[in-house]
């Protein structure tokens, strides 16, 4: 808030900006609101002049400009440069034109400070251009775009028409801190403190420029470096004075920089000007102005001739030059005064505009053209007077240029306006071509959820369900061209639970094939996204192309691309085979298709029964099939049950001892019983045994090389172990007997084949010897070693009866 405590009218109406938004001297500026809606207000910020007197009364003091504030000759100093503050405010009171600053509140004066309220400003050109760095002039990159300048020229010169032809006075005070520019970039013509009204009838008229210390401020005195000379040299007032004002801000505004530096001295302004009439001598108009544009560079020297004769007769003629005649700048003209034409000349204006809006800056497009299309939309959507084809034109124009601004600046303007409670319902029917088309804009400013509820959604019911006109079918088409825009910001619910119904709804009753082929591409986009699972497509896709009657070739086609993209989601067997390939086998033979069509059908029907097959062995149980029934008995073995091997106890109870218990004979030695009995084995021999019984275990096993006479003891022992195993498996031609001490060895033939088997013969009358059927074969004796068997007459033989073979 302010630094006082006020209780005045406008302190009382308006809450003011705890800071300067810009100083304009002697001006400091603040941007205001009105406090409640009654305030009579045309926007919802004013701009708040307010001037400090306390301080303008210090600087006086300071400098020495006035001694006291008590002395006659000090307070009449004073009161002088409060009256040009009066008649400042109150000039803006009477005249009132769409290019002078506009008056709300009028002047309010306190003890320590005047202040009155205006229109919304945000700067002047002396705050756009008096800033060397860029980045803390807000204005600087759109002021100083030509376009922008050409207009706000044109925008003064309209206002100083007024001035010299309706209100018959000369301005006096165009400089660049009496120009203001508002939000919309117009240029507001102000500063009328020390305006003069000319004589009724007379084009001019004495006037004696006032003498003042130069060190006052500068809008207690005329700015001497926009002063015409006619008036410091020949004290002289004309509208013509004006004119040259207007000469030097235009080549400020072009080159940045005062045509004259005169430091407020009339000595110093003479200096100064004849500088320039002897640069003009020496480099011609056109060398001086170079800077300026070629169309405004010829009019300079009918707007600053030293002879005001020789200037141009009236403003007006100003107006009808070339410079003003560029087609941008027309069409921000007839901009202005759009709210004034019939609806023929809006629709015919507006159309104009789309192919030119590229053409004009951003900054004209965001701050004049942006504002006068949102207040033309809601006159378009008045009830009683909707006219279709200038909403449409109106809507797209506005979303073209809110692609230009950020995205809260769309949710904040724009936004609000297109989805009016009152007005969605009549731009929704009459735009909806133009809002498909401008969907990814939308989508990008506006936020995701305000985007979906208030966009998207009532955008796809309205189109797939209650549309009902001729151009139903269009905006279906694309709209579902459009889908993945909408799609990918929809989760699984939604996608199920909204947009799905809508599809399904739209591809069973369209009777357009290229809606119908549309939707089959929306599916198989939602496939393609993962926005839908194996159930939605098994049961609520799927199903919509068994009961689809029609086989035109298009849908054909695209119907293939969507079952090809079917497997992505669907990964089950079962499904594949039972919902999808049945669908793919219809569709193959449809008469409709052509050879290659049908051969496409064909490679996808078999590529995926081919994956099928191979994923589905990949989960059957591995087995060894292919080997058991390979071979020569292969057949045998498949058809005859397996035999179950029975266990042999014998085997299993000799395989408890640890050592054999009778070794065989061998044939080359016939060694006395007895003998054999008292004799221990050699070690060569349990060497050999050893090795036999163990064959499989010592077969890989490297051994020295045998001497003769044992390789010669090998081979006997060979030929006993042939012997020894050959009684196991050939059945001899007589049954042995068992005999006991005293045996003899014989030699039977069996088969044709002789074998050196040898036999235990004892007497037939021994009886107390087990039969022997109980040995086993290739042994004449029983393996029990507890056994005793005692001959007639025998001694005593051991613990067994029989010689110790071992």
């Amino acid at each position: 808030m302010f630094f006082w405590s006020s209780k005045s009218g406008i302190s009382s109406k308006y809450s003011l900006s705890s800071s300067p938004t810009f100083v304009a001297e002697p001006w400091s500026v603040f941007t205001g609101r009105p406090k409640s809606s009654s305030t009579s207000t045309r926007t919802s910020k004013v701009s708040v002049f307010v001037f400090d007197k306390k301080r303008f009364e210090n600087y006086l003091l300071t400098y020495g400009i006035i001694r006291s504030k008590n002395s006659s000759a000090d307070k009449t100093l004073i009161q002088e440069a409060y009256e040009i503050l009066r008649k400042q405010v109150s000039n803006l009171a009477k005249l009132k034109h769409p290019n002078i600053l506009g008056l709300i509140e009028p002047l309010e004066e306190h003890s320590k400070n005047f202040m009155f309220v205006t229109e919304y400003v945000t700067g002047s050109l002396e705050s756009a251009f008096g800033h060397k760095d860029e980045e803390t002039n807000f204005f600087k990159g759109h002021v100083s775009e030509e376009i922008v300048i050409q207009r706000g020229i044109l925008e003064i010169v309209q206002a100083l028409d007024f001035i010299h032809n309706r209100a018959s006075s000369v301005h006096l005070g165009i400089e660049p801190r009496t120009i203001f520019i508002n939000e919309n970039l117009d240029w507001k013509v102000s500063g009328l403190g020390h305006l003069l009204k000319l004589p009724q009838g007379t084009m001019t008229s004495e006037y004696y420029l006032p003498q003042y210390d130069p060190r006052i401020p500068s809008f207690v005195h005329l700015e001497l470096n926009y002063t015409a000379p006619e008036i410091v040299l020949d004290n002289t007032l004309s509208f013509k004075n004006d004119y040259f004002s207007l000469g030097s801000l235009i080549y400020m505004l072009y080159t940045g920089k005062d045509l004259l530096n005169t430091e407020n001295s009339a000595t110093q302004y003479k200096e100064e000007y004849s500088k320039f009439e002897r640069k003009l001598g020496s480099m011609s108009w056109n060398n001086v102005f170079s800077k300026l544009p070629t169309e405004v560079r010829h009019c300079i020297p009918q707007l600053m001739n030293r002879d005001i004769y020789s200037r141009y007769d009236n403003i007006s003629d100003f107006l009808q030059t070339q410079f003003f005649q560029d087609p941008l700048l027309k069409t921000l003209n007839f901009l202005d005064d759009l709210t004034t034409k019939t609806n023929e000349e809006k629709l015919v204006f507006l159309k104009g505009l789309v192919e030119l809006l590229p053409k004009f800056p951003v900054s004209i497009l965001q701050r004049k053209f942006l504002t006068v299309l949102l207040d033309l939309l809601g006159h378009f959507c008045k009830p009683n007077s909707v006219d279709s084809a200038c909403i449409s034109v109106n809507v797209e124009l506005l979303i073209k240029i809110g692609a230009t601004v950020s995205q809260l600046t769309f949710q904040e303007r724009i936004l609000p306006v297109l989805t009016n409670n009152s007005d969605f319902e009549i731009i929704l029917k009459n735009t909806t071509l133009t809002l498909i088309e401008n969907l990814d804009i939308l989508k990008e400013k506006i936020k995701k959820d305000e985007f979906l509820e208030t966009i998207a959604k009532p955008l796809l019911t309205y189109v797939f369900k209650d549309m009902n006109s001729k151009q139903d079918i269009i905006a279906q088409e694309q709209l579902l061209g459009k889908l993945n825009i909408i799609s990918e910001l929809f989760d699984f619910l939604t996608t199920k639970n909204f947009l799905m119904p809508l599809l399904n709804d739209l591809f069973t009753k369209t009777v357009s094939l290229t809606v119908k082929a549309a939707c089959v591409s929306a599916f198989q986009l939602l496939i393609e996204n993962k926005n839908v699972d194996p159930d939605i497509i098994c049961e609520d896709i799927l199903p919509l192309f068994r009961s689809m009657k029609t086989r035109e070739s298009r849908i054909m086609v695209q119907s293939l691309r969507f079952f090809e993209a079917v497997p992505q989601i669907v990964k089950q067997e079962n499904l594949l085979v039972e919902q999808l390939l049945p669908l793919l086998w219809t569709y193959s033979l449809a008469t409709s298709l052509q050879v290659d069509q049908y051969k496409l059908y064909c490679a996808v029907i078999n590529r995926l029964s081919t994956e099928i097959q191979r994923n589905h062995l990949q989960k059957m149980p591995k087995t060894d099939a292919k080997t058991s029934l390979e071979g020569t008995n292969g057949f045998k073995n498949l058809i005859e049950p397996k035999a179950v091997k029975k266990e042999d106890l014998d085997s299993k109870e000799a395989s408890r001892v640890g050592v054999p218990a009778i070794q065989p004979r061998k044939k080359h030695a016939q060694i006395p019983s007895r003998t054999i009995a008292q004799k221990s084995p050699s070690r060569q021999t349990l060497e050999s045994n050893t090795t036999r019984s163990a064959r499989g275990v010592q077969r890989n096993q490297i051994t020295p090389a045998p001497t003769q006479k044992q390789a010669s003891l090998q081979k006997s022992d060979d030929d006993d172990f042939d012997d020894f195993v050959s009684a196991s498996n050939t059945p001899p031609a007589t049954r042995p007997q068992v005999v006991g001490y005293g045996t003899e060895r014989s030699t039977t033939k069996s088969g044709g084949n002789t074998k050196g088997n040898t036999a235990l013969k004892t007497p037939t009358s021994t009886s107390s010897l087990s039969s022997t059927s109980s040995l086993p074969p290739g042994f004449s004796v029983s393996l029990k070693p507890n056994r005793k068997i005692t001959p007639p007459g025998s001694q005593d033989r051991g613990a067994s009866g029989f010689p110790a073979l071992i």
